[in-house]
């Protein structure tokens, strides 16, 4: 089932009773257990297709049913709009003797025999069309996204602080200004003055700010107040100082519709304040962890900090804490040394040093990694080289889309194997320009280039380097933000590892 969008799109309630309805011209069948995939069968979807992946599983395994086993569903697109995986699955529909009943197709439907050659090609081909019109939209869209970028025109929702004004163009509203609002916009000013201290005031930390917009019942569009983390997020948007981010990189081009409400200048001592991994609300000796206010709480996305536990007639128990309202708790010993390791673990058998590397130190472990992250911005002549390979390969990508569907299966699905390698090595550009033109922020705490001792070095480095690359690592954009659930368990009895949760930049976005 899929949801659709627009005038003739049919309800995920009327697909479902329409596959229902079928059985009383095609039956009789005994229905089992639905497999509910109320999502994108695209493969350009970032959710997982659970109970697809389920179904496929069984199908294979036999699960599903007996040899006749019918497999009902609203049309042939659900089966997957990627050729490859669709004749994966009439593969084992075929193999395992199932039949595919398709209820959109004809007034009362269609069922097919995929071991009937002209059921099996009208199948494929169905799944083919379909893939192809995913890629023709996903083209456009791209298209119409870049085109924006390149303009430096604003796109998606109106942020925080302004307001948009449209006019319609070739019955389609365009946007033709974007203006800081009489209201919100000069509380998005006033937040970066306070945040970097101008006119001689000092910084002031975004907890208090939080507390005195809350105070002063400052929400947002969704009626929430505002948290310290929302705050920084806004902080950190180009589009504060009219600029346009695409890719993660900085569009030149500078909308003439777009009137910024900070200048350039204050918006890059922001940026810089916040860079700064050593800049925390509490300094002295009292900062001894290093993954206190790193590790969020997966309840309300609050940071987690140290706090004992204790109970009569047992040893006190340390782990962190959900800091702004104790949702979860976890013990620390146990997760110091899934992210960062065991320095002081020995061997059982020999009892000699065998430090156990955790998460963090794995990942600068690996070889190379650390003269990789304090390499310097390349030449212009290196960025200039990758730009045109490239642009060689999106024209070349481009050209497969526009090109007319082959006529056989096997040559649409070779067409997909090579549209797909094309966007891996684009992919890949992409990564590598971007690790040309910006220096990582983790190059100024890590060791010397020469160092190769790394676990020396993070023995002697003080807490505050510690924290500021465990902060680095654990981002959403790097290895992904970790949150800690709630035990599944009574008294926190799962595993560490059950309870932690990796935010990658994509679903923090």
């Amino acid at each position: 089932m899929s949801k659709g969008k627009g005038k003739t799109a049919r309800s995920i309630t009327d697909q479902h009773a329409d596959n229902l309805a079928s059985e009383a011209e095609h039956g009789p069948w005994t229905w089992g257990e639905a497999y509910t995939d109320t999502g994108s069968a695209s493969k350009y979807a970032k959710k997982t297709r659970e109970d697809f992946e389920r179904l496929l599983t069984d199908l294979r395994s036999g699960a599903f049913g007996e040899p006749g086993t019918v497999l009902v569903l609203w049309e042939i697109s659900r089966l997957a709009r990627e050729t490859g995986r669709g004749v994966s699955m009439i593969d084992a529909c075929e193999q395992r003797g199932y039949l595919i009943h398709v209820t959109s197709e004809g007034e009362t439907g269609r069922t097919y025999d995929p071991r009937n050659y002209a059921d099996r090609h009208s199948l494929v081909t169905g799944i083919a069309d379909a893939e192809k019109e995913a890629r023709r939209l996903s083209a456009r869209t791209l298209r119409g996204l870049n085109s924006a970028a390149r303009e430096g025109r604003p796109q998606g929702q109106v942020p925080f602080g302004y307001v948009r004004e449209y006019e319609v163009v070739d019955g389609r509203p365009r946007p033709v200004a974007q203006v800081p609002d009489p209201e919100t916009g000069p509380l998005v000013k006033d937040l970066y003055e306070r945040v970097v201290g101008v006119g001689g005031d000092l910084p002031e930390p975004m907890y208090a700010i939080a507390k005195d917009w809350e105070a002063r019942g400052v929400v947002g569009k969704n009626g929430k107040t505002f948290s310290p983390q929302s705050l920084r997020a806004m902080l950190l948007r180009p589009c504060n100082a009219g600029l346009r981010e695409h890719n993660g990189v900085l569009t030149p081009e500078a909308w003439e519709g777009w009137t910024p409400i900070v200048s350039r200048e204050l918006f890059d001592q922001a940026q810089r304040l916040l860079a700064d991994p050593t800049r925390r609300t509490y300094t002295g000796e009292s900062i001894k962890h290093v993954l206190t206010m790193t590790l969020k709480c997966d309840v309300c996305g609050g940071g987690m900090v140290v706090m004992t536990r204790r109970k009569k007639g047992t040893a006190d128990a340390m782990g962190y804490q959900c800091g702004p309202k104790g949702h979860v708790w976890i013990p620390k010993e146990e997760t110091d040394r899934v992210l960062i390791g065991d320095l002081h673990a020995t061997d059982p058998e020999t009892d000699e040093p065998a430090p156990e590397l955790g998460v963090i130190l794995a990942y600068l472990s690996a070889p190379h990694r650390v003269s990789a992250l304090r390499q310097q911005p390349s030449s212009d002549a290196d960025t200039n080289a990758v730009t045109a390979e490239l642009n060689h390969l999106r024209a070349e990508l481009k050209e497969l889309e526009d090109a007319p569907s082959p006529r056989t299966a096997r040559a649409r699905i070779q067409r997909t194997a090579d549209m797909e390698e094309i966007e891996n090595e684009i992919t890949l550009l992409e990564v590598r320009l971007s690790t040309m033109v910006t220096p990582d922020p983790l190059a100024e705490f890590l060791p010397d280039r020469g160092e190769t001792d790394l676990i020396t070095w993070w023995r002697t480095a003080d807490v505050q380097r510690q924290r500021a690359v465990a902060a680095l690592l654990l981002s959403p954009d790097v290895l992904g933000q970790v949150r800690v659930m709630r035990s599944p368990k009574s008294r926190n009895a799962a595993p560490v590892t059950d309870r932690l949760r990796w935010v990658t930049a994509d679903e923090a976005a």
